[in-house]
């Protein structure tokens, strides 16, 4: 009788496991993840600088005439000897090939002063330039311009030549400056020897900017 009930149980205990299993989904393995890249930064693209500059300032000017004969100045006086001090405006655009060498067209105009003494000079430059650090560069001018004397009331043309410095406030770019400078420079327009003897000397300073 025992071992009857014993059976009994074992045939429903196998039965109901086998129900159980029959039932039961099987188990879901997740796919094993893809790795990704990294996504890189984008950085902007760097243009390099294009070379043009143009500028403008402040600018004293001295001229002295000595001749050998009278002349009558614009201020209705005659004399052998006439000097004038006047003061006014500088401007200048160029192109910077490289660090190195320039080319620059400038302008000085002086209406203030010794009265009727005003001054204009236009001239063409190159300008061989040497790198004294990153932001510091010391500069000639060599070229040839117009100086328009309103004491002799003439004009003049001639060799013209000056020395400057220039700091930037950024590092070049591409061997070329970039942004904002400041400038000073000496500059000689006019030297004309013969019955005149001129010459013509001023000092500059000013902002550039450096496309």
């Amino acid at each position: 009788m025992k071992r009857g009930i014993f059976s009994l149980i074992a045939i429903v205990a196998l039965s109901s496991v086998a129900f159980a299993g029959k039932n039961s989904a099987p188990a879901v393995i997740p796919p094993a993840p893809i790795p990704q890249e990294p996504v890189k930064p984008i950085t902007p693209a760097i243009v390099p600088p294009l070379g043009l500059y143009i500028g403008g300032g402040l600018t004293y000017v001295k001229s002295d005439c000595q001749c050998d004969t009278s002349v009558r100045f614009s201020d209705g006086s005659t004399g052998k000897v006439n000097s004038a001090k006047t003061y006014g405006v500088n401007l200048k655009g160029g192109y910077s090939f490289n660090e190195y060498l320039a080319f620059e067209a400038k302008y000085l105009y002086t209406p203030w002063g010794d009265k009727d003494k005003t001054l204009k000079h236009y001239g063409l430059y190159i300008k061989p330039t040497a790198p004294v650090a990153d932001n510091f560069d010391a500069y000639a001018l060599l070229g040839y311009g117009k100086t328009e004397c309103e004491t002799l009331q003439n004009s003049y043309k001639g060799f013209s030549w000056g020395l400057g410095a220039e700091y930037s406030f950024n590092k070049r770019n591409s061997g070329k400056k970039d942004g904002f400078s400041v400038y000073a420079e000496y500059l000689r327009p006019l030297k004309k020897d013969g019955s005149k003897n001129i010459t013509v000397d001023s000092i500059s300073g000013g902002v550039a900017y450096h496309f």
